[in-house]
């Protein structure tokens, strides 16, 4: 299937290319063969920084959480940095440093919260979670449905991974930080076998699992795993994964099994960061590993001199059915560099086939796209329960939009698949902030994003995205583009193209129903800031609507709206509140 596949894109590039041969000659530059790994102790250009200024300049959807000078979060694949909890809370991490330069200004892991009724730890600004200036790369996940786990390292004069664990009741701001294991053996003076850049995962056992990369001058990486089943108390010994050159090793746990999954781009040539197959290991335990001879390459690419190659970024995630699901960026890769066209590519452990999400169509060869990036990157994915639902988000850089000083503004782009990943709809730009020539400080790229694993009903769903918002394109720790404070916003995403959590709080308030679970009858309690047109109603898990309950012009102020559903199943509902132009959902349980 996939040398088919391969042989479909060469006559198209073929075509693509010849056809363009004389413009490329004029505009293509070759993209760096070996992008710096930054860790964290590098000290920063010393440019001219531009403070954030709401109010003066545009700004992409969602709602400020925090701010960071340091608009990178991650060298390649970006993993969660937002998780919807069980109990409808959320949690956020970010790299945040608090001002510039850099040094002296600190770099910490900041964290915010928001709890089950929509208050906010500390709105707009987060608190900070790591003790030690020079941390940061962060991610997260969620123990016992509820309660935060975040990854990150620090980095100075000495290297470590942290897990650090909010306490119970969450949403208090204190953290147990639990030190993690980092020493991959043997060492050497040129591999002293210490890892950092670690992308965590807490599986059904509330076991919390480690995966990260080797910090090294030389070009090969090595990976190591860790584990602890005591909260991260203690670890176990650091296990030896494989070899890599690029920072892109992902890990996810099932949602209804012990099932663990650890996959990351293969290196295929020592001597290029391009070349990689797409690999990974599965433990359905969560504790059994065969790191000798459990890999699975779900690539094979090509070892010829003009092939289909995977770069550093991608994610994977396990669906409601146990299968795990792939997804990541491809380029042809020749000897002469890199086509600008790029292919955003998706396999199903149940049918072992690829797919093709999306492409992007320019053949030209470019850099605007920066370190680590490709015009299509930062991928990542969420699952809808019932009906069973696959999302995909990612960046997408485009030539037409491209800041002043010669980098492209991200835009971030979803797609969904109802059929395990065979079929994808097209590409929704659920950001579309442009602002080609932009100047420092009037940037819109959106970048950087995470995804939430979970998705809420109805279908089609709301998607939880959590993103930079980069006030001048490119990536200051790279020295592109310029020093600017840049908010970190998030996004409640419908694929109607509709930025909920953004309209939520301007016309209305929207309560959870009381009681809940209730047996024939609960009462829908609201608020309107204004008179309106009202909507309610209510759906099955389906996304079938089940009644309405209000259609009708209502006052400004309290509302109470009777449900009384004797004449429905048991199940979980999900009701909608509409009043102008904004939306609000949430769950209901009839139990009889």
């Amino acid at each position: 299937m996939l040398r088919n596949l391969l042989s479909i894109f060469t006559i198209l590039l073929l075509v693509v290319f010849i056809s363009g041969l004389a413009q490329a000659e004029l505009s293509k530059t070759m993209p760096e063969k070996d992008c710096r790994l930054i860790k964290g102790d590098e000290p920063l250009n010393q440019a001219d920084y531009y403070p954030y200024t709401p109010g003066t300049i545009t700004e992409s959807p969602g709602e400020i959480v925090g701010v960071t000078y340091y608009d990178y979060q991650t060298n390649g694949s970006c993993g969660n940095r937002v998780a919807l909890c069980d109990d409808g809370s959320m949690y956020f991490c970010w790299m945040m440093l608090e001002g510039w330069p850099y040094p002296p200004a600190a770099r910490h892991v900041y964290y915010n919260w928001i709890d089950p009724e929509g208050n906010w730890y500390a709105e707009g600004t987060g608190g900070q979670v790591s003790e030690n200036s020079g941390s940061g790369y962060t991610n997260l996940d969620v123990m016992n449905g509820n309660i935060g786990v975040l990854f990150y390292h620090w980095s100075t004069t000495v290297s470590e991974n942290y897990a650090s664990t909010e306490w119970d009741p969450p949403g208090m701001g204190f953290f147990t930080h639990n030190l993690a294991p980092n020493e991959v053996f043997p060492q050497t003076p040129d591999s002293p076998g210490i890892i950092i850049w670690p992308y965590g995962t807490v599986d059904g056992n509330n076991n919390i699992h480690m995966i990260a990369s080797e910090n090294t001058t030389q070009r090969i990486q090595r990976l190591g795993y860790t584990r602890s089943e005591d909260g991260g108390e203690t670890w176990s010994t650091v296990q030896l994964v494989d070899t890599a050159m690029v920072i892109g090793t992902v890990i996810d746990a099932s949602p209804v099994s012990n099932k663990v999954v650890v996959a990351y781009p293969k290196t295929q040539d020592t001597t290029t960061q391009w070349n990689n197959d797409i690999v990974y290991f599965a433990s359905d335990d969560g504790t059994t590993w065969d790191w000798r001879y459990g890999m699975v390459n779900v690539t094979n690419y090509l070892t010829d001199d003009d092939s289909l190659w995977a770069y550093t970024d991608l994610d994977v995630i396990i669906d409601y059915n146990d299968y795990i699901h792939l997804i990541w960026n491809t380029q042809w890769v020749t000897d002469e560099g890199i086509y600008y066209r790029t292919f955003l590519h998706h396999y199903s452990e149940e049918t072992e086939e690829i797919t093709e999400i999306t492409a992007k169509p320019d053949s030209l060869w470019t850099s605007v796209s920066g370190a680590w990036n490709r015009p299509i990157c930062k991928m990542n994915m969420g699952i809808l329960e019932e009906p069973h639902t696959l999302y995909a988000t990612w960046t997408q850089f485009d030539t037409s939009d491209v800041s002043a000083g010669g980098y492209g503004n991200g835009d971030l782009f979803m797609s969904y698949s109802t059929d395990g990943g065979a079929n994808w709809e097209a590409p929704e730009n659920m950001t579309d902030s442009h602002t080609p020539g932009c100047f420092p400080g009037e940037c819109d790229s959106d970048h950087w994003s995470t995804l939430a694993d979970v998705v809420e009903g109805p279908f089609p769903g709301q998607l939880h995205v959590f993103y930079t918002n980069d006030k001048d394109a490119g990536g200051i720790p790279q020295e592109e583009g310029a020093a600017t404070e840049n908010p970190m916003k998030y996004m409640v995403f419908g694929p109607s193209g509709v930025d909920v959590k953004d309209n939520r709080p301007v016309n209305f308030s929207l309560n959870q129903n009381y009681p809940n679970p209730f047996n024939a009858k609960t009462t829908i309690s609201f608020e309107l800031k204004e008179n309106s047109p009202v909507m309610i109603n209510v759906y099955d898990i389906t996304g079938a609507k089940v009644t309405t309950l209000v259609d009708n012009v209502m006052t400004a102020g309290n509302h109470d709206i009777v449900w009384d559903a004797a004449d429905v199943a048991s199940g979980v509902y999900y009701y909608k509140l509409t009043a102008g132009d904004a939306a609000e959902t949430k769950q209901a349980v009839l139990i009889k």
